[in-house]
């Protein structure tokens, strides 16, 4: 089934923060997120997108692409994926793979040399997930402020 992938928008929040459920343990303050949905529709090298499944409108699925400068290298722009997220009932049905094809046709839109994600240790099938999408599994750390 081909979903439908589109920017998010701020009435978009209770279903994005549904999506978000995936991935974390709590909701999100949804007056705050209808405001981050629209700062980063403001923001040329934020993309927060979202799959629709065309035959009921829910968002289905959610990630996070953001554009950073590098100086490394040939200076090109890194695209950064965060807070990928599919809704139980939608995975294995290619929601995922096909949030990835729009952010890379994306990334490459704005000329990103690579793409690079974190994800927990826990996510196994994730991993398995982004193996086959192609990513190679690298070492990092993270650390809250």
């Amino acid at each position: 089934m081909k979903f439908i992938m589109r920017e998010a928008r701020p009435e978009d929040a209770q279903a994005v923060d549904n999506v978000m459920l995936v991935i974390s343990e709590k909701c999100t303050d949804l007056n705050r997120m209808q405001k981050q949905i629209e700062k980063l529709q403001n923001d040329p090298q934020k993309y927060l997108l979202v799959a629709v499944d065309p035959e009921n409108d829910k968002i289905c699925g959610s990630l996070l692409g953001v554009v950073f400068e590098d100086i490394c290298e040939t200076g090109r722009p890194i695209l950064l994926v965060e807070n990928v997220a599919v809704l139980e009932e939608y995975q294995g049905r290619g929601v995922g793979r096909q949030l990835f094809e729009e952010i890379e046709r994306w990334g490459k839109e704005m000329d990103c040399h690579y793409e690079m994600l974190v994800s927990g240790l826990n996510r196994v099938g994730a991993h398995k997930f982004y193996n086959r999408l192609g990513f190679d599994e690298v070492k990092g750390f993270k650390k809250y402020l």
